[in-house]
């Protein structure tokens, strides 16, 4: 109940940052997305079984994923496991040239980044005058979904689907199917 509250309660509503409305998203009170630890998900990384999607209820691509992660789940009898990561991970701003750590991220994010080194690409960050930053770290960027079988991982996807330009745009019905095959696999 607390996850579908948490996404849907931004349904109809507009982020105040850029303008643009959140994608609306239909979740059940019976939704199989359970909330887990920085130390869970990282237990399950190193030797478990399941699936843990990384993502957090205000980001628009998490909000065109979710619906279907949902379905998906509660259709397969499947948990999938929840991280929230927007306020653990490490935050970065340019300012007057020169790039700035304005947060540290928690020794738990820290700890999934390494274990999902292999899997994660290089974070850096561009200025509006279009010059690269190069932040010295990964990143898990948001939705990230990822299957694990005995502690090895045997899925990983990052986004919704290569097609959709941007998180706030409704779907097509052929977008909509690709991205259930994404999720399904």
């Amino acid at each position: 109940v607390k996850f579908q509250s948490e996404y849907m309660e931004l349904n109809d509503k507009v982020n105040e940052v850029n303008g643009k409305a959140y994608v609306n998203v239909t979740l059940s009170e019976e939704n199989t997305i359970k909330y887990v630890t920085e130390a869970k998900a990282a237990k399950i990384l190193e030797e478990g079984t399941g699936i843990i999607y990384f993502g957090f209820s205000t980001c628009p691509w998490c909000r065109s994923l979710v619906t279907t992660l949902a379905k998906v789940a509660e259709e397969k009898n499947e948990t999938v496991y929840y991280l929230d990561v927007l306020n653990i991970r490490s935050t970065f701003e340019v300012e007057e040239g020169k790039l700035n750590k304005t947060r540290e991220g928690s020794k738990g994010y820290y700890k999934i980044l390494e274990l999902l080194d292999d899997k994660l690409e290089e974070f850096y960050l561009v200025d509006e005058a279009g010059n690269k930053y190069d932040t010295k770290e990964k990143r898990l960027y948001a939705p990230t979904l990822v299957a694990v079988e005995k502690g090895k991982i045997t899925g990983f996807h990052v986004g919704t689907v290569e097609s959709q330009e941007s998180g706030y745009d409704k779907l097509t019905e052929d977008q909509i199917t690709e991205k259930k095959k994404i999720v399904k696999n």
